[in-house]
């Protein structure tokens, strides 16, 4: 089985809601194990992290906020959420600038939000290519 590039291969998609095919083309080519490996750690064990990224936020912990967004930017990328890569590093950017409350939790808050959306496109993919 190959690795998708269309760029709507689901129902609820649109072109906020798809996953970067390119990029899992480039990492993974046809190894559809190891994108679905990935995927499933991505989902399971990383992220629980952006919990953890959440508190930080709210307690005003821009050291944290900047460690833990510069750890979770690379597993954004293995999965194909190049999208959510990207705001990642504005909200690292933007944390390790010591911000104003609001305008981090804006950024957070849209970015949380399409995280939950992505997920759901992910366990998608998961059960497409196993």
């Amino acid at each position: 089985m190959t690795i998708c590039s269309c760029s709507t291969h689901y129902s609820t998609d649109n072109l906020l809601n798809k996953l970067d095919y390119n990029r899992l083309l480039q990492l993974y080519a046809d190894d559809t194990d190891t994108l679905a490996t990935h995927i499933e750690l991505f989902l399971n064990d990383v992220m629980p992290q952006f919990q953890d990224l959440e508190e930080r936020v709210q307690q005003l912990d821009w050291t944290g906020v900047t460690s833990l967004t510069h750890q979770l930017r690379p597993w954004l990328a293995m999965v194909g959420l190049t999208d959510l890569e990207n705001k990642l590093w504005e909200i690292e950017k933007e944390a390790h600038n010591r911000p104003a409350f609001e305008s981090l939790q804006a950024r957070w808050i849209s970015f949380r939000a399409k995280l939950q959306q992505m997920t759901l496109v992910l366990g998608d993919e998961l059960q497409r290519i196993k």
